[in-house]
């Protein structure tokens, strides 16, 4: 079977025009959840967030935001939808930012949290490079995630990996 050339253009320009999938909705924003979730505490969290290349190399959360997200039914659906599940969600509720606890890792991918409430967290964040495909750099690597439980006093020392 012969292609022509104008039928692969019309192919490729089908292909093209494929959109991605809508955002998959967002539950309502659990009001009494997060009214329920302690507000103050004094644990610590601390680690360090890294991949390693195919190659053994390892790539390290450095400059990224390195974030605690309470553990309720909104997160728990971003967890399995999105991280998980590989779908992307609809825009966050903006109510979600004052739960949020955020800090930035530094050069080797390091990072502390202090004065953490106890509970259950999502902890997140981004280990993102480029390499050199034929087609010239490509972003690598992605976000990482992980469910953590924090009691009063604790101070946890997290490897935040895949």
């Amino acid at each position: 079977m012969t292609v022509t050339r104008m039928s692969l253009i019309g192919v490729l320009l089908f292909v093209g025009c494929a959109t991605a999938p809508a955002p998959v909705a967002r539950i309502s924003f659990p009001v009494d959840e997060y009214a329920h979730l302690n507000s103050t505490g004094v644990a610590v969290v601390k680690g360090q967030a890294f991949l390693k290349t195919r190659g053994g190399e390892v790539k390290t959360a450095a400059g990224s935001d390195v974030v605690l997200n309470p553990a309720t039914s909104y997160s728990q659906q971003w967890y399995e939808v999105d991280y998980v599940g590989g779908k992307t969600l609809g825009d966050p509720d903006p109510r979600i930012s004052s739960y949020i606890l955020k800090t930035m890792a530094d050069a080797e991918g390091r990072f502390t949290f202090r004065n953490v409430p106890s509970g259950d967290y999502y902890l997140v964040t981004k280990v993102v490079w480029d390499a050199p495909t034929r087609l010239g750099l490509t972003p690598q690597g992605g976000t990482i995630a992980k469910l953590i439980t924090v009691k009063d006093g604790d101070e946890l020392e997290i490897v935040l990996t895949k």
